[in-house]
């Protein structure tokens, strides 16, 4: 649902440069998904989609938290300090994970390492030719991707359950409940460093950007992996991932909203409470002692 969408900005001019509205921590995990070929009730269309998923994590989160930790310095903010420290410390252990969950898929042969190289190169180019706060708008506008994902896996969880394996539902649910808790942090930082203007330009810039490159290395990543089971040339499997992303259960689709709703300048990533989904998994987990904070 929605909530009042001048609620960034009345944080922003309060006690507070933070927009957050969940409280949230680190949680060292580990996990063994990724030891079954085609572990998304054996269909090797809907897997390739979420590795090719995975093999983005390892170095985009380290790129999350270099361009985070870069402005780092110039906040004061203790709210938004602590999440900063619990953002780090969340996405160093994603990309972890995601590395561990990469290497079993690759062993299972399928060409992650060249998927993975990829990534790197094209993060290698943002680094090499953006200043450090264009690098945080890439950050912010990733956050942005990935935390719509996040809720639409968050709202079909069942499905998931029933199609997955334990390791891999309990991996995936895992990444999407975190990204949703701290979906704000990255945005709050780029606010806080930039006028007005600039930090709207900024965002729009990236999301633009992002949207061309992320579907051109998603495209290119499929093709990869589909070639490892012989389907880079079958329509029907495309027709399947066409299918899967914006039919049934369809989370582009779903997604669109959302999407667009980052053009509204007085957007703000907690614009879109979905708290209810956290408190959800986290009562599911033994973590009832960490709700949600209560409504604005």
């Amino acid at each position: 649902m929605d909530i009042d969408a001048t609620m960034p900005d009345k944080a922003a001019t309060g006690s507070t440069q933070s927009g957050s509205k969940l409280p949230f921590k680190a949680r060292n995990r580990q996990f063994k998904a990724g030891e079954r070929r085609h572990w998304y009730n054996g269909d090797p269309v809907v897997t390739a989609y979420f590795n090719a998923l995975s093999a983005m994590f390892p170095e985009g989160e380290r790129f999350f938290c270099d361009t985070v930790r870069a402005q780092k310095h110039k906040i004061a903010d203790p709210k938004l300090l602590a999440e900063i420290k619990e953002f780090l410390g969340q996405e160093a252990i994603h990309s972890r994970e995601h590395q561990a969950y990469n290497d079993r898929i690759a062993a299972r042969g399928y060409p992650m390492g060249k998927i993975e190289a990829r990534s790197r190169r094209m993060i290698g180019l943002m680094r090499r030719l953006m200043p450090p706060r264009v690098q945080l708008g890439q950050t912010v506008a990733l956050e942005h991707f990935t935390a719509i994902l996040a809720d639409s896996l968050l709202n079909e969880r069942e499905t998931f359950r029933e199609h997955t394996a334990p390791e891999e539902y309990e991996l995936w649910m895992w990444h999407a409940v975190e990204e949703t808790e701290h979906k704000a942090v990255a945005f709050d930082v780029l606010k806080a460093v930039s006028s007005k203007p600039v930090f709207y330009l900024n965002r729009i810039r990236a999301i633009v950007m992002t949207t061309i490159f992320f579907n051109i290395s998603m495209f290119l990543h499929l093709r990869d992996l589909f070639k490892a089971d012989g389907l880079q040339w079958s329509p029907r499997a495309w027709a399947r991932l066409f299918y899967y992303l914006w039919v049934k259960p369809g989370p582009l689709r779903k997604s669109i909203p959302a999407y667009l709703d980052w053009f509204r300048p007085g957007f703000h990533p907690w614009s879109h409470d979905n708290r209810d989904l956290v408190v959800a998994w986290k009562e599911e987990n033994g973590e009832s002692d960490l709700q949600a904070a209560p409504a604005a």
